[in-house]
């Protein structure tokens, strides 16, 4: 059974100039918060505020990445780093939780199966994600409707997960998740589509050259990998190659590359052309990665932007299946990761 993904990940954009940006947290009566974790996100890229809520970061000011403004106890922030001109405040607003209530036969399974089968298809069940550990697993709270076969899980902190794999730390702002059944089960043979969205950043704890040798492998044939050579216009056998069903095809025939400015490129998909007018689906394809990994790359839009790092926009449009997206969390590296 073929397994869709859709990764909704806040990621940046990241461009080669680079310029500070700086200003003050503080909270709604004006007082300065000190340790609010300030960091681009998907990346290694952060910083806390000092005693006096004030921060300052070295990162593009031109690109579309995300800002994130995270501490406990307050509701998250997040700004276009593109639409900063100047140092500037945040205002964190208090969060008020409200205890969850747990209705006993709520969920149709038990807690430590749907505690396993978010384990497998969030980390995944290769050797990378195996050797992911979730310190925090009692933040994961759980729910499953039985209406739309749909395993859901949310937690309000941020998940703390160390590969001991690849050699991070990731804190991992879980913000959806989704999981749905071919039929009523909690096994992952019947699922039929996946979807998670988070923010995340990551923290280095080893970075000897076994790990970094691990690193560049998780990286091969990764989503990161792929949009890295679209742009570039870099297919070959050991790399990707792009078939229209079973026929190897010219890329250049489906995609137009355009360099815009500072590293950002346009990417225009030719739709197919038995497409009709009013359908959102433009085009899909099949593809191999060292002429060995078999994955297919749906698009249901007709352009998007990818920087130099390979991190792309339009993510909601744009749904891998296959042997790409067997890399999971446990294989995920951070953007700005070989730059």
């Amino acid at each position: 059974m073929k397994i869709f993904l859709q990764v909704l990940l806040l990621i940046p954009l990241f461009l080669f100039s680079q310029s500070k940006i700086d200003g003050f947290v503080k909270d709604e009566k004006g007082e300065p918060i000190f340790g609010v974790s300030v960091y681009v996100d998907g990346s290694t890229i952060g910083t806390i505020t000092d005693e006096n809520g004030y921060f300052s970061l070295l990162i593009s000011s031109e690109s579309n990445s995300i800002l994130v403004f995270r501490n406990i106890g307050f509701k998250s922030e997040f700004y276009q780093i593109n639409k900063i001109t100047s140092s500037f405040n945040v205002i964190l607003k208090e969060e008020v939780k409200e205890l969850k209530e747990v209705v006993v036969g709520q969920n149709f399974f038990s807690r430590k199966q749907m505690l396993k089968l978010f384990r497998e298809q969030f980390l995944g069940i290769n050797v990378a994600g195996k050797n992911c550990i979730i310190e925090n697993e009692d933040e994961i709270y759980f729910d499953y409707d039985r209406k739309t076969l749909t395993l859901i899980a949310y937690s309000d902190q941020p998940l703390i997960i160390i590969n001991n794999y690849l050699g991070y730390k990731i804190e991992y702002q879980l913000i959806d998740f989704q999981c749905k059944f071919g039929k009523f089960s909690m096994n992952s043979e019947f699922v039929t589509q996946f979807q998670y969205a988070g923010n995340s950043l990551f923290t280095e704890i080893d970075s000897s050259s076994k790990i970094n040798k691990r690193r560049q492998k998780s990286y091969n044939g990764s989503t990161l990998h792929f949009f890295r050579n679209l742009i570039s216009n870099n297919w070959n056998k050991k790399e990707f190659t792009l078939y229209e069903g079973s026929f190897i095809t010219n890329p250049q025939l489906h995609f137009k590359q355009t360099q815009i400015e500072n590293g950002m490129y346009k990417i225009e998909v030719f739709p197919k052309k038995s497409i009709g007018i009013k359908t959102k689906f433009v085009n899909q394809f099949n593809m191999l990665f060292d002429n060995n990994e078999q994955s297919k790359i749906q698009f249901y839009t007709s352009e998007f932007y990818v920087d130099s790092y390979g991190v792309f926009t339009n993510y909601e449009s744009i749904i891998f299946s296959g042997a790409i997206v067997s890399k999971r969390i446990g294989d995920l590296l951070p953007t700005n990761f070989l730059k």
